[in-house]
C-alpha cells in the first residue's frame, strides 16, 4: 500500500528507511508503472509499483540529505519547473549520491510529439546546475552536480554501435540535424 502525502510534509528518515526495506534509499522519480527494481517509486499518481504518492510540484517528500541515489526515466521533461526539480534533487541527496536521468533529445520528434512535455533539456543546460565558472554560471541556482557522463541513444540509421570512425561525424549531425538522436542518458554526482 503506497504512502500518500497530501501536504508539504517530508517523510521521516524512519519512514523512508521502512519503505526502502532498511537498504540504501534510492528513488525512482516519476516511475509510473515501470519502477526500477530495488528503488522506491515516487510519482504523483497512485499506480502499480508506486510507493510514495505526492504532489511533486510542492517538493520531494524526503528530508534534506537523506537519499542515496535517484533514477528517473523520461520524467524531468514533464515537470513544469526545471530549476525547482534540480534543486529538490540536490537538496534530498547525500554528498556523492548518483543521479541517472534519461531525457528525450531536444532535436528529436520524441521531445515534441508528447503534449505533456513541459521542458526541453539540452545537454548543455546541465552546466547551469554545476559550480563551473563560465558565462551564465552566476545565476545562483544553488546546486553543484558533477556531470559524469552523457551518452546519446541514436536512431536508425545513425546507430553505428562501436564504430568510432563515425563519432566526429555523428557529433556534428546530432548538433545540426533533427532525429539523429532519440534520447540522452545522463549520470550526475551530487557534490556538497
Amino acid at each position: 500500500m503506497p504512502i500518500t502525502i497530501n501536504d508539504d510534509r517530508k517523510l521521516s528518515k524512519k519512514e523512508a528507511s521502512d519503505i526502502a526495506g532498511g537498504k540504501e534509499l534510492r528513488i525512482d522519480l516519476g516511475c509510473g508503472v515501470r519502477k526500477k527494481e530495488g528503488y522506491v517509486g515516487v510519482d504523483s499518481k497512485k499506480l502499480e509499483g508506486v510507493d510514495v504518492v505526492c504532489s511533486l510540484e510542492k517538493g520531494l517528500p524526503f528530508e534534506t540529505g537523506s537519499v542515496d541515489g535517484i533514477y528517473s526515466n523520461f520524467f524531468i521533461e514533464h515537470f513544469p519547473d526545471t530549476i525547482f526539480i534540480f534543486k529538490e534533487m540536490y537538496r534530498i541527496c547525500k554528498n556523492g549520491a548518483l543521479i541517472e536521468l534519461t531525457l528525450p533529445y531536444y532535436q528529436s520528434f520524441t521531445q515534441f510529439k508528447d503534449p505533456t512535455h513541459k521542458a526541453v533539456i539540452p545537454p548543455e543546460m546541465l552546466r547551469y546546475f554545476t559550480d563551473e565558472k563560465w558565462y551564465g554560471s552566476d545565476y545562483g541556482i544553488g546546486t553543484n552536480f558533477k556531470v559524469l557522463k552523457i551518452s546519446y541513444q541514436y536512431l536508425p540509421p545513425f546507430d553505428f554501435r562501436g564504430n568510432f570512425i563515425f563519432t566526429p561525424v555523428l557529433a556534428v549531425m546530432r548538433r545540426f540535424l533533427w532525429n539523429v538522436v532519440h534520447s540522452i542518458r545522463v549520470k550526475l554526482e551530487v557534490v556538497k
